[in-house]
């Protein structure tokens, strides 16, 4: 067997493991997609008020008023915001996931689902501390007198969220620069 067949041999391996671990994760991407805004639809309903009020609005006591339908209602719809912009970049994800699993490695497609989804990832980042800061205020509004608090809080996940996102940005940039070198120098072949 020559050393071209066997080169051939081993990319198309690759290929198949590249196009079966991509639909892999463009499930993945679906799946916890719908288990994040399950889980955080199930915490805003069942976590008792003292919980909520400790870890959302920097409250552990002189609260005595029950949190409401209304009021559960309007934190998890805050809440949604920083995860509708992670779920928009998972499904961004998937659709990449979806290209590479149909051969579709190195196109404009791919390239601009990789750069959505690290965009998604950067701005559910930056607004994580905001919705954080909108529920702190909503959960301590109807409180005794003194507890009402406003908490801003970046963290590390914050950073780590923008790092990730700047560096899949940049790969995704890197990788539309390859696509334009490579057909200019198709044109000149």
């Amino acid at each position: 067997m020559s050393t071209e067949v066997l080169s051939d041999n081993v990319r198309a391996l690759r290929l198949a493991r590249i196009r079966r671990l991509s639909r892999i994760l463009a499930m993945a991407c679906t799946a916890t997609s719908i288990l994040l805004t399950v889980a955080l639809l199930v915490y805003w309903t069942v976590t008792p008020t003292p919980a909520l009020l400790s870890a959302q609005a920097g409250v552990s006591h002189g609260y005595t008023i029950e949190l409401g339908f209304t009021i559960r209602v309007l934190a998890f719809l805050i809440s949604m915001v920083p995860l509708g912009a992670l779920i928009y970049g998972l499904m961004q994800a998937r659709h990449c996931f979806a290209a590479f699993a149909a051969g579709r490695i190195f196109s404009a497609e791919s390239a601009g689902r990789l750069r959505n989804f690290a965009m998604a990832i950067i701005a559910s980042a930056l607004l994580k501390p905001l919705a954080g800061a909108a529920l702190s205020v909503l959960l301590s509004w109807h409180g005794s007198p003194g507890t009402k608090s406003l908490v801003f809080n970046i963290g590390s996940d914050t950073v780590l969220g923008l790092i990730f996102g700047g560096t899949v940005a940049l790969i995704a940039w890197v990788m539309r620069e390859a696509m334009t070198i490579a057909d200019e120098n198709a044109q000149f072949v």
